[in-house]
C-alpha cells in the first residue's frame, strides 16, 4: 500500500525532528521532561504531521529541497501542539477522560498540576518548533498561522463549544462546527503551512485547506457511522472512538443513510479539489483511507 510505505518512510523523519525538540536540558524538571515526552510518545497516528509533509511534498514535485528541514520543523510543531491539546482536553474539568491510546490519560499518571504544565510546556515547544523554519519571515507566517486555527475561534474555540453542549441535545450545525474545529483546524494547520513553505498560491492554499477540512469532518461522521453499526472505530490518533448514547450524533440527526450520503458527498469533492495537481498519489490514497471505514 502506497501510503503505508510513505507513512514508514516519513514518520521516521518526523520522529527524529520530534526528539530533538523533546530532548531537554539538565534546567528542566525531570518529572515534566519525562512527562512531556509521555505525551508526544506514547502512539497516535501522526496523520496532521503526514498531511503537512504530503502537500508539501506534492506541490514541490516530491523533490527533497533545500526546505525540508523547515518542513519537519513546522510538522513537528503540528504535532506537539496537537498533544498539547489532547493532555489539557482529558483533564476532568474538561471531557475527564481516563485513558488515552490504550493507557492512562497523562492526568492519571501524573496528577493534574503536572498535566496542565505539560500542555502549557508543549504549547510553547510547538512555536519554538516553528522558529526553527529557516526563512524568517515564512517562520512568523507560520506562527500566525498555527495560532489562528489553535485560538479561542479554532481548536479551542470547538473544545468549548464541545463543553457547553457535553450534556445537550445538540443541532447538526454545532455538531459540524465542533468536529470541524476540533479535528479540522490542526489538518486546516498543516494544509496551509505546507502551502506557505511550498510558495503556493492563494487559489491552491484554499482549495487544500478544504480538502483537509472535508478530511476532518468526513473521519468524524463514519466514526458516527460506525457506532450506529455497533462497532468501535479508530479515532485520528488510534484510539477506539465509543461515542455515548446520550452523545448527539450525525447519525442520530440525520438518520444513516443521509449521514452516509453526505460522507459520500465530501468524499467526492475532495477527489475532485485534488484531480487537478501532479503527484497527488498519497492524498488520493489518504481519501480512500477513509472511504474504506465506511460501513
Amino acid at each position: 500500500m502506497l501510503l503505508q510505505k510513505y507513512f514508514e518512510t516519513r514518520l521516521d523523519m518526523v520522529e527524529k525532528t520530534l526528539k530533538t525538540f523533546l530532548t531537554l536540558d539538565g534546567s528542566c524538571s525531570k518529572e515534566l521532561n519525562e512527562a512531556m515526552n509521555k505525551a508526544v510518545f506514547s502512539g497516535g497516528k501522526r496523520w496532521r504531521t503526514l498531511l503537512l509533509v504530503a502537500v508539501y511534498e506534492m506541490l514541490t514535485g516530491m523533490k527533497k529541497t533545500k526546505n525540508f528541514e523547515s518542513v519537519l520543523a513546522a510538522a513537528a510543531a503540528v504535532e506537539i501542539m496537537h498533544n498539547a491539546a489532547i493532555v489539557h482536553d482529558d483533564m476532568p474539568a474538561i471531557m475527564n477522560r481516563k485513558e488515552r491510546r490504550g493507557a492512562p490519560a497523562l492526568h492519571m499518571q501524573y496528577g493534574n498540576a503536572t498535566a496542565i504544565m505539560v500542555g502549557d510546556a508543549l504549547y510553547t515547544l510547538s512555536f519554538e518548533a516553528l522558529s526553527h523554519i529557516k526563512d524568517p519571515a515564512k517562520a512568523i507566517q507560520a506562527v500566525r498561522i498555527l495560532s489562528n486555527y489553535a485560538k479561542s475561534y479554532g481548536m479551542i474555540g470547538g473544545q468549548a463549544v464541545a463543553l457547553i453542549n457535553k450534556r445537550k441535545q445538540m443541532k447538526i450545525n454545532t455538531l459540524r462546527y465542533i468536529d470541524s474545529k476540533k479535528t479540522g483546524a490542526l489538518l486546516q494547520a498543516s494544509s496551509d503551512i505546507a502551502c506557505l513553505l511550498a510558495g503556493a498560491d492563494e487559489n491552491t492554499r484554499q482549495i487544500m485547506n478544504n480538502y483537509a477540512l472535508n478530511l476532518g469532518l468526513a473521519y468524524r461522521m463514519i466514526d458516527d457511522i460506525a457506532e450506529d453499526y455497533g462497532r468501535g472505530s479508530e479515532d485520528l490518533d488510534g484510539d477506539i472512538e465509543f461515542v455515548p448514547t446520550s452523545r448527539s450524533s450525525y447519525t442520530g440527526l440525520l438518520g444513516f443513510d443521509k449521514a452516509r450520503k453526505m460522507v459520500e458527498r465530501m468524499i467526492d469533492e475532495s477527489e475532485r479539489m485534488i484531480k487537478p495537481f501532479e503527484h497527488n498519489d498519497v492524498l488520493v490514497e489518504f481519501i480512500q483511507m477513509i472511504q474504506e471505514r465506511l460501513p
